[in-house]
């Protein structure tokens, strides 16, 4: 725990981004990886086929984005790079080892983006304004010829739920609809051909039974998605992680996506 304190310390960001715990966050799924990384190989080798087999009809030196990108254990940047290819690596934030890793290769961009275009205005809202939400959403990101949505679709508006009840933030009843479906916008956007990897269900497992299932994604945006085309299971936090009589397991899915 001092060494992750120390770590958040040390890593350089916006203060917005810390207030909303999103390097604090990072540095703890860094630390679970470690303790579960055996576990989770299942679902990091089918993250990484997807990826592969997304990138395999790209032109040589073609461009990829992976928002999302985080430490890269679900994401197979060597094998990307041998065709030639590209990357820019898309995240809130990027752990410095990340970053030394590839400091060397002007092939692959780090690029620090808040998607959602909505943390800064969270943070600065002051009682009595209007919605962040009626807030215009920037973003700051290229064309490319592949985008991929890696294991974050479920994930955009949790911190930023958790921060306006806080802070007492007024958001609309349809704010995860909202968010979610200008996520799938963005990426529409930005890439003739889309890749979406995310966590369809939540399950908290107890005594070989799951006590507890929620969804992950809204139901209009499963709609949205329509059918993946491929399921599988992420034992996310085994018993004894997060409840020493409780596991946590993520029903992932996988959609090619094109609008």
């Amino acid at each position: 725990m001092i060494l992750e304190a120390l770590q958040h310390f040390l890593t350089p960001a916006a203060k917005e981004i810390k207030a909303l715990g999103f390097v604090r966050e990072s540095i703890a799924i860094e630390a679970r990886y470690k303790r579960c990384r055996t576990a989770w190989k299942g679902h990091l080798d089918k993250c990484q086929q997807h990826i592969l087999a997304a990138v395999s009809d790209l032109k040589e030196q073609a461009t990829i984005m992976i928002i999302g990108s985080g430490a890269l254990h679900d994401a197979p940047v060597d094998e990307l790079l041998l065709p030639g290819h590209r990357i820019i690596l898309v995240d809130i934030v990027h752990l410095a080892k990340i970053r030394r890793k590839y400091a060397q290769n002007d092939r692959v961009i780090f690029l620090e983006q808040d998607v959602t275009g909505l943390i800064k205005p969270l943070f600065d809202w002051q009682e009595g304004a209007r919605s962040p939400m009626a807030t215009e959403v920037r973003n700051k990101l290229a064309k490319t010829d592949l985008v991929i949505s890696l294991n974050i679709l479920s994930q955009l508006p949790i911190n930023l739920i958790k921060y306006a009840a806080r802070r007492h933030i007024p958001l609309p009843n349809d704010f995860e609809n909202i968010l979610l479906g200008n996520h799938l916008d963005l990426l529409r956007g930005l890439a003739p051909k889309q890749l979406i990897i995310s966590d369809l269900e939540r399950q908290y497992w107890e005594d070989g039974d799951a006590a507890q299932r929620e969804p992950a994604l809204p139901k209009d945006i499963c709609q949205r998605l329509q059918n993946p085309c491929d399921t599988w299971d992420w034992h996310i936090a085994p018993k004894g992680e997060l409840d020493k009589d409780i596991s946590l397991l993520h029903k992932v899915a996988c959609w090619p996506y094109a609008g």
